[in-house]
């Protein structure tokens, strides 16, 4: 009896768990470069690593819910997981932005080391606890293009009065220039350019802009992406799931994600001087901004910092945390620079 005993528990411990299917809601359209077949292949190595216990689903901008609401649906449990932009969530948290990007911050590999080693990734999951949500960096984005304008900038001047899709930090910072700072999901983006209800925007980097067909509508196209010299796409999952999970699933979930933090990069690094090649050819006027717009932006963005850390505890937690690694950071690049 006893010998049966034994072997039936280990029959049982054998059996494979059953498999789970978990709806993941992504901000963006599935057909977007880099960001598109990230999620793809974030689904495919989680289903992997855990056998096929746990999938995911992933859902295109806009199937289940609009990519503004993602966040509080998979907090309230009507969806299990995102797939998305920190900064979508700064109206309910202001620090959630320097989770998507820090305005005239440090390079991607600085951002991501912030993250994991730095005290970001505690201080992003206490963030978003109340809301029940557990996020991580799922795709570290390279610098982006400044954006598309219809007119030329010359100056800072030229920004006062301007109608500009740009976000969050981005785009509190640019309206102390004048602009008007819009939200808009990428979607509505071109035909708001064309309509004139937009001057100017700003998306990604030229392979996700060509698809969206900006150089048809806006001519000036400019660099650097001072709002986002790195970025996260995040991933979040609502607690209770995440908490239903193994430490094996956790686990493969996290292996996951840091898989797509350097496949992201990796893919769109070298993948860019074509398009602007491209771009050129077409007539686009690629050009840098002008370094009084550069110097003119980085003083507002040191104002915007100053005004939302008194404002807010954890907005200042996070901004001096970032801060404290970037310097750390900047130091040995500096001493290991060959210029």
């Amino acid at each position: 009896m006893k010998l049966h005993l034994t072997l039936a528990a280990m029959a049982l411990a054998a059996t494979p768990a059953l498999a789970e299917t978990y709806n993941m809601q992504s901000a963006f359209g599935t057909g977007l470069p880099v960001l598109g077949p990230a999620a793809d292949r974030f689904v495919a190595n989680v289903a992997t690593l855990t056998g096929g216990e746990v999938t995911f689903k992933h859902l295109g901008a806009g199937e289940m819910s609009p990519p503004f609401e993602i966040f509080n649906n998979v907090g309230v449990g009507a969806i299990e997981a995102g797939w998305s932009f920190a900064a979508y969530a700064s109206g309910e948290e202001p620090a959630a932005a320097l989770f998507g990007s820090v305005p005239f911050g440090g390079d991607p590999l600085s951002y991501i080391s912030w993250l994991n080693h730095g005290g970001g990734i505690e201080l992003w999951r206490e963030l978003y606890a109340p809301y029940h949500l557990v996020p991580m960096a799922c795709g570290v984005i390279l610098s982006e293009a400044g954006g598309w304008y219809t007119t030329e900038i010359t100056g800072p001047q030229d920004f006062q009065g301007l109608n500009v899709r740009i976000g969050g930090l981005g785009g509190a910072i640019l309206s102390r220039l004048g602009a008007n700072a819009m939200s808009l999901p990428a979607g509505e983006i071109s035909t708001s350019l064309e309509t004139g209800r937009l001057d100017a925007t700003e998306l990604s980097f030229p392979l996700v802009d060509r698809l969206m067909g900006f150089n048809k509508v806006a001519e000036n196209y400019y660099f650097p992406g001072w709002h986002q010299p790195a970025g996260f796409i995040e991933f979040y999952v609502n607690k209770d799931v995440w908490d239903a999970f193994t430490d094996a699933q956790r686990t493969a979930i996290e292996v996951s994600c840091n898989d797509i933090n350097l496949w992201t990069l990796g893919v769109a690094a070298g993948a860019q001087a074509e398009v602007l090649a491209e771009f050129r050819a077409g007539g686009t006027n690629v050009q840098r901004f002008p370094d009084s717009v550069l110097d003119a932006l980085r003083v507002a963005a040191d104002e915007v910092y100053a005004e939302k850390a008194a404002e807010d505890e954890m907005f200042a937690r996070v901004i001096e945390s970032y801060r404290a690694y970037a310097a750390a950071y900047g130091e040995y690049q500096d001493l290991s620079a060959l210029e």
